[in-house]
């Protein structure tokens, strides 16, 4: 039923947030799917841009994937071309290598309001890999150049930078995806060493290139050490950044001339179990995020990074069974669980952004299958959750403590708490950024509906998922 705008002034609630939510805090909400945005056709890129706005995400992860771009990246031997120049690659929309995929997908997304987050990374094209060697997924991005990287890197910048072709400036970069994992840099144990290169060349390359006041994370690391396959973040931060197990520093070898990064954040990949881990495995997931926080400052007060880094989860998803079998959690516990540690980025100060990977999910099994639709398309029950997120807290004999999210709409939105069919309460008042938190003396499963201003009315936006308290 729709109510005036002095209707509903009488029934809205100010509430005092807890402390974590006082200040109006809110998260950049990233969403990424190479797939249906880059490796897709104009009709599919449309209509997955429209489903992400209409979700509420308002920043787009694109990995501008450099064998993708790269002339005749199969080629052993490297071509004749200025490769720090943006015009000196083919640009096509229908065909690989080009820009022009991703062209298309930057000028769309600009237009409907998204902020843009370039990760410039691999496969690296097998000229750039020692010897040509990386001509197979077994052999991929062996011993990456940094010297091409950095030309490369440069030329993503310098297109991007706002005054290319009228295309649309990005403002936000980082530096390769996964560099402590085997599939993006060989061999595992120089994955360190070959990082530290693509940093030292590439962020100076990027600055050089990008828009006045564009910044560059670092990092993107996967979530765990896993033996033959991926260095934990612990390792390999030590490494990449020339210190020992008791983050003292190391001068010798390839660190002798270390030079201080130059980041404006560390980006992250918080995957993983969702509850407690072990503290023998160098592992960090959203559930131990304040581990990184620490190792961070340990590098920063040792003078290898700036202090007090800010991190960004750039990527983020829990599988779903179906279709991975392998996995134990359902569609609707995949629902909670991605709201429930939303909550988790929400309540740390230093982490700045909550990320979704995928729309869909992928193809392969054996890939990922965190999306909020099956590859059909059906939507889950994660689709509507990331839309409308919820969290109950048992407080005892207090009753629940209710966090939650509008995320779609702008400026102040409304919530009406609901017990089954249930009004509970009066409507409660979201922050600008649609957050809302309160408690509430009566237990039980507790849903809401939200509602935004339009003019002068009050317009439903949705419902959220019912769930009970934890």
């Amino acid at each position: 039923m729709r109510r005036s705008v002095a209707a509903l002034a009488a029934l809205v609630v100010s509430l005092a947030l807890p402390a974590a939510a006082s200040a109006s805090k809110g998260q950049w909400s990233i969403f990424e799917d190479h797939t249906a945005l880059v490796q897709s056709s104009v009709a599919k890129r449309i209509d997955t841009l429209d489903k992400i706005k209409a979700l509420g995400a308002d920043t787009l992860r694109i990995e501008f994937r450099w064998h993708e771009i790269a002339p005749d990246p199969r080629a052993k031997t490297k071509p004749k071309f200025d490769a720090a120049n943006p015009a000196a690659y083919q640009s096509s929309p229908f065909a690989f290598p080009s820009f022009g995929q991703y062209d298309d997908l930057v000028v769309r997304a600009n237009a409907l309001g998204f902020r843009i987050i370039a990760t410039i990374t691999g496969d690296a094209p097998r000229w750039a890999t020692a010897g040509g060697k990386g001509a197979s997924f077994a052999t991929a991005n062996y011993k990456v150049n940094a010297n091409d990287y950095a030309d490369f890197a440069g030329a993503v910048a310098r297109r991007y930078a706002g005054n290319f072709g009228g295309l649309p400036a990005i403002r936000y970069f980082t530096i390769w995806n996964e560099p402590n994992h085997k599939q993006f840099l060989k061999p595992l144990s120089s994955g360190p060493a070959i990082y530290r290169q693509l940093v030292e060349k590439g962020v100076p390359a990027v600055r050089k290139g990008a828009v006045k006041g564009a910044k560059v994370f670092v990092g993107e690391t996967a979530p765990s050490g896993v033996a033959g396959k991926s260095t934990g973040p612990r390792t390999f931060l030590q490494k990449w950044l020339c210190l020992n197990k008791r983050w003292k520093k190391v001068r010798s070898g390839s660190c002798g001339h270390f030079k201080k990064v130059d980041a404006d954040a560390y980006a992250h990949h918080p995957y993983g179990p969702p509850g407690p881990v072990s503290s023998k495995r160098d592992t960090v997931s959203i559930g131990v995020i304040s581990r990184l926080f620490g190792y961070l400052d340990k590098a920063g007060a040792r003078g290898r990074l700036r202090k007090h880094l800010s991190v960004y989860d750039t990527e983020f998803g829990y599988q779903s069974n179906p279709p991975d079998h392998s996995v134990s959690t359902t569609p609707s516990r995949q629902a909670k669980l991605i709201n429930e540690k939303e909550e988790v980025h929400y309540r740390s100060g230093r982490l700045k952004s909550y990320s979704q990977y995928l729309m869909y999910d992928d193809k392969a099994l054996s890939s990922f299958q965190t999306a909020l639709r099956f590859r059909s398309g059906k939507a889950k029950p994660a689709y509507g959750a990331y839309r409308l997120p919820i969290v109950v807290h048992n407080r005892g004999r207090r009753g629940v403590y209710i966090w939650g999210r509008v995320r779609p709409g702008k400026g102040t939105r409304y919530v009406q708490l609901r017990i089954g069919h249930k009004n509970n309460g009066p409507r409660i008042r979201t922050n600008s950024r649609g957050y809302f938190g309160v408690n509430r003396k009566r237990k039980g499963s507790y849903n809401f509906k939200a509602y935004e201003r339009s003019g002068s009315r009050i317009v439903l936006i949705g419902a959220s998922r019912t769930t009970s308290p934890i």
